[in-house]
């Protein structure tokens, strides 16, 4: 599934998604299958303990924008 449709469908989401493919020329990742999904950051970390059996692993918000008190660094 694109996930731009996954981002679409669960709004306010925190998303952990196992990619199945990346646009190699930005390496953004453009497919993929939904794993889990939760308003709440946390429970998808936890799931991160014991990670699933997943080559490549993305944890994404489904907003453009972070909720209050978020931030993201690269």
């Amino acid at each position: 599934m694109k996930i731009t449709d996954i981002k679409k469908k669960f709004h306010r989401e925190w998303l952990l998604i196992d990619v199945a493919e990346i646009n190699k020329a930005t390496t953004t990742p453009i497919m993929g299958k939904l794993i889990a999904h939760s308003p709440h950051r946390d429970e998808i970390y936890q799931l991160l303990l014991k990670p699933p059996k997943a080559k490549k692993l993305l944890i994404e918000y489904s907003e453009d924008s972070f909720p209050k008190g978020y931030a993201a660094a690269f």
